[in-house]
Parts: C-alpha cells; sequence; structure tokens
C-alpha cells in the first residue's frame, strides 16, 4: 500500500535588518503562520522507465534546478536514490521577500526526513536548509531559513545564529502586495555601497543593531510605539540604500494616511510585499481599520496578519 504523508513550512517576514543582516547586524523577524507551503508526499518504488524523484508545484513539473535541490536534500540526509513522488502546493506569493524559498528548503527536508525515518532538529533543519538555499540566493545569512524552522519570532544575527523572542499579546499587521518583482542577487548588488561604504559602514550596522534591540524590546513588553519606531526608522535606512521603489512609496503613504503605526518593504526590496504595523484594537476595530486601508489601496492586494504572544519556550 502507497501511503501519502504531508509536510509543511510556513512564510515569514522581517521587522528589522533585511540587508544589514548579510553584513553581520542583528536582525528580527517573524514566522506568518497562515501562509503556507505544503508537500503531498509518496513513496514510490524504482522503476527504470520513470524518474526516482518526480517533483510537481501547482500541478506543473518543476525546473531541473529544484529537483537538483530535492536531491542535495537527500544527499545531505544521507538518503541514497530516493524514489518519491512530490506534488506540492503553496500559498506563499513567490519572488515578494516573504521566504518562499526557505519554505520550500525547509519543507523538501521535512517531507525526506519523515518519510525516510532521519531525526532532524529545528537546529539542523535551519543550517541544512540554508546550504539548500545557496541554489537560490548564493550566500544567504540563514535568517529565512531559522524562522521558517523554527516557526516563532527570532533574533538572528550570521555569527551566532537564531534566538527566539517573547512576545506579550497580540500584534496586528497587514501585507500590501506592490506587484514589482526584483531578484534578491539584485537588490543585494545594488545596495551593497552604502553597506560597505568604509566611512560610514560600522556606524550603520550600528544603527541596524540598536533597531533589532528596540524591536524585541518592543515585542516583550507590549509596546506598539516603539516597535513603529524601530520599523519605521529601518524603512527610511533602506530607501536611504536604495531598496525602496516609487511604488513602495506610493503605498507606504497610503498606509500612512489610513492610520497605519509603521510601513517597511519586506526581503531585499525593489518591489514585494510592504509590511504594515497597525495599531492596537479589538477585532472589529482592526476590521473597520483594514477596510480603511483597503479603501486607499484600490485594487493592491492586502492580507492580514496576526502576531500571537508567544513565551520563551
Amino acid at each position: 500500500m502507497v501511503i501519502e504523508r504531508r509536510y509543511t513550512a510556513c512564510a515569514k517576514t522581517i521587522l528589522v535588518g533585511e540587508h544589514a543582516v548579510v553584513y553581520g547586524a542583528d536582525a528580527v523577524a517573524m514566522p506568518l503562520h497562515d501562509m503556507r507551503l505544503e508537500l503531498s508526499v509518496r513513496q514510490e518504488s524504482h522503476d527504470n522507465n520513470r524518474p526516482l524523484l518526480h517533483i510537481e508545484l501547482g500541478g506543473q513539473p518543476v525546473s531541473p534546478q529544484l529537483v537538483e535541490v530535492a536531491r542535495e536534500a537527500a544527499r545531505l540526509l544521507d538518503i541514497p536514490n530516493p524514489g518519491l513522488k512530490i506534488a506540492g502546493n503553496s500559498s506563499i506569493l513567490t519572488g515578494a521577500g516573504l521566504g518562499s524559498s526557505a519554505a520550500l528548503c525547509v519543507a523538501l527536508l521535512r517531507a525526506m526526513a519523515g518519510v525516510y525515518g532521519r531525526e532532524i532538529s529545528n537546529e539542523d533543519l535551519a543550517r541544512l536548509a540554508n546550504q539548500l538555499e545557496q541554489a537560490f540566493h548564493g550566500t544567504p545569512s540563514g535568517l529565512d531559513t531559522n524562522v521558517v524552522a523554527h516557526e516563532r519570532v527570532i533574533g538572528f544575527t550570521r555569527q551566532g545564529g537564531s534566538r527566539p523572542v517573547s512576545v506579550r499579546g497580540n500584534w496586528q499587521f497587514a501585507l500590501i502586495d506592490s506587484g514589482e518583482r526584483c531578484a534578491t542577487n539584485i537588490m543585494i548588488e545594488r545596495v551593497a555601497p552604502w553597506f560597505r561604504n568604509p566611512e560610514t559602514s560600522q556606524r550603520r550596522i550600528d544603527r541596524f543593531n540598536g533597531l533589532a534591540a528596540s524591536a524585541i524590546n518592543a515585542l516583550e513588553s507590549a509596546n506598539h510605539d516603539e516597535l513603529a519606531k524601530a520599523m519605521n526608522d529601518a524603512s527610511h535606512l533602506l530607501s536611504e540604500a536604495g531598496a525602496m521603489t516609487p511604488v513602495l512609496h506610493e503605498l507606504r503613504d497610503a498606509a500612512m494616511a489610513s492610520g497605519a503605526l509603521a510601513t517597511k518593504l519586506t526581503g531585499a526590496g525593489g518591489g514585494g510585499c510592504l509590511l504594515a504595523l497597525l495599531p492596537a484594537q479589538d477585532p472589529e476595530g482592526a476590521k473597520k481599520f483594514l477596510n480603511r486601508l483597503d479603501n486607499h489601496l484600490g485594487a493592491r492586494p492586502l492580507i492580514p496578519v496576526t502576531l500571537k504572544g508567544t513565551p520563551y519556550p
């Protein structure tokens, strides 16, 4: 009997630290639990007339590059010649700074480890998934795979790895899709001069470190004003670096005009989504706020996001 198993991974967004984390700065990121990639996996017998590893996403065969990523996942888990049929579906916007590739890498490793009985901790899952992400982003910092693997808010540095952040109270956000897309590698090259300027680089990294510390303190103390300031200051710095586009600036103005406390881009920028922090309100008040924001945006997709309080593990 062929048994089908399902494995998932969530999306993510960064509150403070895009780009800066690549240069050693602290960053803070949160999972998007309701936005997920799901893999349905069936173990199949080997057949010379059929590939050992067959993968579809959204009903379509994936590129040879993605098949090779899956093969590399098997190698990292010491699984020789995996015979699997994998079908996937995702509600994660691709190319929007929400960690779609990190979710795919984490889900592939979870699936193969589960099917073949390999034990894997969240720490190892994040580390191995970051190796797989090199196929998409060259030398990723590890932030994305860590928050996706742990599925909780984390503080992160490239040197020190991840640490859990306690979140007090519930927080309301909204994701606004700009409709623009730009490759991560292109954006990293575009902002690199701003971060590498020898006269200002350390001061700028120190600034991001301070904003990350403020964001963590805000989440731990339920201080919406402090988180808003950290996000808005980070957004201003990323705009200086060249990561914002005219469309993102327009969306920021619309969100702030509707009453958002803060906005900032997600991921590498050059498009993607804008993350808006909403005022702390009762559910009905939050709904009215989202309606007002939706009216400002017109046809732009708007995705409500709730971050629920979580203690330390």
